[in-house]
């Protein structure tokens, strides 16, 4: 019996190890992959999708950020109800929608952001414009003007809303711009600025019915920093046209012409992104100190507002003079105080600006001695404004009674001085916005048997700088800084 049980277990043992001789695990299901799904994953967090995944798009770039202010929610009672809201973002959608309006027009996407200031880098190229709208106590520091102040002069733009047209906004933010620019005027844009049609024709406006002391004509406000508006001050609301809804009694723009405007100002400041950036980095008048020792000196009028609005120009033609004639050049700029200075010690004045300004008639009376004394006086229309134009042309009146303005002939030696001119080239923009335009330029009025005034109502200065000014009425700067250099040989040979 228990030599049967023996020889069973044998067997079974014996079986079960041929068994396990001929195991084989089931086969795994085959997998499909890819061929870059072979290589190992990259380290943390950088790992390779699939392939059959969608791929994210990138986000698009960021325009504009709403700047948050104000320390805790505003309340206001409405129809019985209170509702609670934070002031800086009274109208949530607005760049939003204004946006997106852009996108679907131009097929260019573009972001909005919000944030405080101190959580913001100051640098335009990441942040391309700052929107601060609100009711009144938008309370901003010290060192936040400082840092909006140094932000716009590094070629970013600060749009300033009156959000509903209210009045406190409105005479906070003109305090504001004061505290930081005392040296600047805030003016109202004139008719012929870039805004108004650097992609829609804007010449007339609706507003709101709350709006009485304005009608029809658009009204922004604006602070230039060399040719470019950098801060756009709205006294009248436009952040509610872009969200398309007008609070009750508010001052604001209508939707339609909320968007033109908005449009306007994007087209704007894209336009004059790469100016800003030039004047970031403006040259300096590396000899500003030294003596002049009979070197030829520029002589530039200061006057109360923007006196200054190409600062790059006046030493690109320096150069260009130094290297081109024989006239001798210091690499310097007298600011020309028409109250307080001798004008007898510069034979050569240089006045250019964009807006209006105004002499006083003991700085007429200085002006006349100079020029019946053999001085020498060049007026210069910056960006071809007719408000500059037509300011220089009644002062002169001041100045010189009696006297006219006449469009030099083309054999008056300014034209041939240095260059021989028969005609300059004018940029594609002045040439379509501009009709006639006549083959040289320069106009004057000759005191003594010289001529001692000129003066050119399309930009030299701009020209001079030899960086693109969009939308202005301007000569090209090879032809700019020709006729400049003639000008200046002229100035110092007649």
């Amino acid at each position: 019996m228990i030599k049967k049980l023996l020889v069973s277990a044998l067997i079974l043992v014996f079986g079960l190890s041929l068994a396990i001789a001929d195991f084989k695990p089931p086969r795994a299901k085959p997998q499909r992959r890819k061929g870059g799904e072979a290589f190992p994953p990259l380290p943390l967090p950088a790992t390779p999708l699939r392939r059959t995944e969608k791929k994210r798009e990138p986000a698009p770039p960021t325009l504009i950020c709403r700047v948050v202010h104000g320390k805790e929610p505003r309340k206001v009672k409405y129809e019985g109800e209170t509702y609670t809201y934070w002031d800086w973002n009274t109208n949530p959608g607005a760049e939003g929608n204004l946006l997106k309006r852009m996108a679907s027009q131009l097929g260019q996407p573009y972001r909005k952001i919000t944030a405080p200031i101190s959580k913001l880098s100051g640098d335009p190229a990441e942040v391309p414009i700052l929107f601060i709208s609100g009711h009144g106590d938008i309370g901003l520091s010290t060192k936040d003007l400082a840092f909006l102040k140094k932000y716009a002069e590094s070629g970013g733009y600060i749009w300033m809303e009156a959000c509903c047209g209210n009045e406190k906004a409105y005479g906070e933010y003109r305090g504001y711009l004061k505290a930081m620019w005392p040296d600047r005027k805030v003016t109202v844009l004139p008719e012929d600025h870039p805004l108004y049609s650097c992609y829609y024709k804007v010449d007339e406006v609706k507003y709101t019915d709350s709006v009485k002391d304005i009608v029809n004509k658009p009204y922004i406000e604006g602070l230039d920093i060399g040719t470019r508006t950098a801060v756009f001050l709205f006294k009248y609301g436009i952040g509610n046209g872009w969200d398309e809804f007008h609070d009750p009694g508010a001052k604001d723009f209508e939707i339609p012409d909320a968007y033109k405007l908005g449009m306007n100002l994007i087209a704007y400041s894209l336009a004059y992104h790469n100016l800003g950036k030039f004047y970031s980095r403006a040259k300096s008048f590396y000899e500003q100190e030294r003596e002049d020792q009979g070197d030829f000196v520029f002589g530039q009028i200061v006057y109360e507002g923007n006196w200054d609005p190409t600062p790059v120009a006046a030493i690109n033609l320096l150069t260009v003079v130094n290297a081109q004639s024989s006239v001798r050049v210091k690499f310097k700029r007298k600011e020309i105080d028409l109250d307080n200075m001798d004008l007898f010690e510069q034979p050569f004045l240089y006045i250019t600006g964009m807006e209006e300004f105004t002499l006083t008639d003991s700085q007429a009376a200085k002006l006349r001695n100079y020029l019946q004394g053999g001085g020498f006086l060049l007026a210069d229309s910056c960006c071809g404004r007719g408000r500059f134009s037509a300011s220089f042309v009644r002062e002169l009146k001041k100045i010189l009674p009696g006297a006219e303005l006449k469009l030099l002939p083309a054999e008056h030696p300014v034209y041939s001085s240095r260059y021989k001119l028969s005609s300059v080239s004018y940029t594609e923009f002045t040439k379509k916005a501009v009709k006639d335009l006549p083959a040289l330029p320069i106009y004057g009025i000759e005191v003594a048997g010289s001529t001692r005034v000129m003066f050119c109502p399309y930009s030299l200065g701009n020209g001079w700088e030899r960086e693109e000014h969009p939308f202005t009425r301007e000569i090209t700067p090879e032809d700019a800084l020709k006729l400049g250099v003639n000008i200046v040989v002229y100035s110092q040979t007649h």
